[in-house]
Parts: structure tokens; C-alpha cells; sequence
């Protein structure tokens, strides 16, 4: 019967510590180093990138590209994207876009006729830029056949 009280007490205190670890990782900012030695996975310049590609019933492909870099760091981005056509079991460069801006964020949207019987894709290359140091994300869009 006495023995339960410190087995309580114990797991009580196990917990309370488990749950401040845990809201420590929750507040860290991206780059920080963990405790252990580990850096965080997040990105130090860029807060966000997608690229998308959606194809008309009359074949006009539309490619839409954006990066989005954390304004109070970025001085610079940069968006490229290379449309991709699926032929004979290789990815082929279809054609090629890119632009930059002195901004914090970028987009890149592009249109163009493509093949019918083919499937198409864009692979963007998006950097941000804190004067001359940089960060690049490769972001590929889904498939989209035509």
C-alpha cells in the first residue's frame, strides 16, 4: 500500500518533465540546434514553394511556380521551371521559364500548346537569397496527362 504513493509520484514527475521537452521542440526556430546535436529540418530562407501545372481541354498547359521567402531575411528570389513531357518512359525537357525578383517572394506563371497521348510535369528549382547566401528547393508537381 505505501509502495504505490512513490511509483505515483514518480510517473507524475515523469510526465510533467516528458511534456516541458516537448513543448521546448515545438518552439524552436528554423536552424536551431537541438539539445542532442540535431538541427531542425526547417529552412532557414524559404517559408514556403509549390509548383503546380494543370492542362486545358484544348491542350494549354499553364505552369504556376511561387517561392515565398521569410521577409524579414530575404533580400532575393528566384524561380525556375522546367516543363517535362513523359515519352517513351524518360522525362524531356519541354521547354524552360524563369524569373527573379529584390523580393522576399516570386511567381512564375507560364502557358503553352502541349501534345495530346503524353503526360506532363514541372520540376521548379526555387532559391531565396540573404545577400549572398542562399538556399535552393527542388519541388516537382504532380503528373498530369493530356
Amino acid at each position: 500500500m505505501y509502495l504505490k504513493k512513490p511509483i505515483f509520484l514518480a510517473v507524475c514527475i515523469a510526465v510533467l518533465f516528458s511534456s516541458i521537452g516537448h513543448a521546448h521542440a515545438i518552439s524552436m526556430e528554423p536552424g536551431e540546434i537541438l539539445r542532442n546535436g540535431e538541427i531542425s529540418p526547417q529552412m532557414l530562407y524559404i517559408a514556403n514553394a509549390n509548383s503546380y501545372i494543370q492542362i486545358s481541354s484544348s491542350g494549354r498547359a499553364t505552369v504556376d511556380v511561387y517561392v515565398i521567402g521569410y521577409s524579414n531575411t530575404v533580400t532575393k528570389t528566384k524561380v525556375e521551371a522546367d516543363l517535362q513531357q513523359l515519352k517513351n518512359g524518360r522525362w524531356t525537357s519541354v521547354k524552360t521559364w524563369s524569373t527573379s525578383k529584390n523580393s522576399y517572394k516570386s511567381t512564375l506563371v507560364e502557358s503553352m500548346q502541349v501534345s495530346k497521348g503524353y503526360s506532363y510535369r514541372v520540376v521548379a528549382t526555387v532559391t531565396a537569397y540573404k545577400g549572398s547566401d542562399s538556399e535552393t528547393q527542388v519541388i516537382t508537381s504532380s503528373e498530369v496527362s493530356y
